[in-house]
């Protein structure tokens, strides 16, 4: 694992918020971080992408301290997508994507908004082919739909061009169509080689789509392993408090989860 948290500890204002996570992210697999709200995953999220420092603990990469590494030289290997986009000035989606390609262009290039050549260019037209984004490329953001910009940040991130993709609640606001359509698009970049860490409130999709399930409860750890192996109903009763039934996908077998309401009298 290139990416990995060891006993990582985190809080805001004296209040903590992870008590010693321990984990990494696999080469080719989906990483989903589940659990109540106030968890700690976004948080978590954070902290893997550099965004946050550790209070203690370490996050690595490759072996050596994700800390020591430029901003630019993380970024051509973590790209971090936010759950929603606030820019103070619209834009189209062309010129979004290729934002990911900021910290790859030397400073001259930057400060004259020269335009993007050669493989810079080239990532911007793989990014948007590969999201479907081609007759949207002029576009203003503003005028797309949910699933629409969520596949704009998707693309911006892959743009840029790293391989791990940390993304926080990707299929938040979204119908079923396009929650599908993001999760079939992350498993296929997983399959390529992709390591990709998501955050997600929907078990049942963490059930579906994930390789493995880490379940945080109080800014730890609780569970982590195969969707099978975390998404137990002992488990995640223990975790929500509340009462929660597994069943099986009739295709595949894979994890189910439902509420079980209280009968009616």
């Amino acid at each position: 694992m290139s990416l990995v948290a060891r006993d990582v500890q985190f809080g805001y204002g004296g209040r903590p918020v992870l008590k010693g996570v321990t984990l990494g992210v696999e080469q080719a697999e989906i990483l989903a971080l589940c659990g109540p709200n106030g968890a700690g995953k976004s948080t978590l999220l954070h902290v893997l992408g550099g965004l946050r420092q550790p209070a203690a603990g370490e996050v690595s990469l490759d072996g050596s301290p994700l800390s020591a590494f430029r901003p630019a030289a993380r970024a051509a290997r973590i790209a971090v997508v936010p759950q929603s986009l606030e820019t103070a000035f619209d834009i189209t989606v062309e010129d979004l994507v290729a934002l990911g390609r900021l910290h790859r262009l030397p400073l001259r290039d930057r400060l004259l908004l020269q335009p993007l050549r050669g493989a810079d260019r080239t990532a911007v037209e793989e990014a948007l082919r590969e999201l479907g984004l081609g007759a949207l490329r002029r576009r203003q953001i503003g005028q797309l739909s949910g699933g629409e910009r969520a596949r704009a940040l998707l693309a911006t991130a892959l743009a840029q061009g790293a391989d791990h993709l940390l993304l926080d609640e990707p299929t938040a606001h979204l119908d079923p169509a396009y929650r599908q359509e993001i999760l079939e698009i992350l498993r296929r970049l997983a399959a390529s080689g992709k390591r990709i860490l998501i955050v997600l409130h929907d078990l049942t999709l963490a059930g579906l789509y994930a390789d493995r399930v880490a379940l945080l409860e109080g800014g730890q750890v609780k569970a982590l392993g195969s969707a099978e192996e975390v998404l137990r109903e002992d488990v995640l009763c223990s975790v929500f408090h509340a009462p929660l039934r597994v069943l099986r996908h009739p295709d595949g077998g894979r994890p189910v989860v439902l509420p079980a309401p209280t009968p009616q009298h």
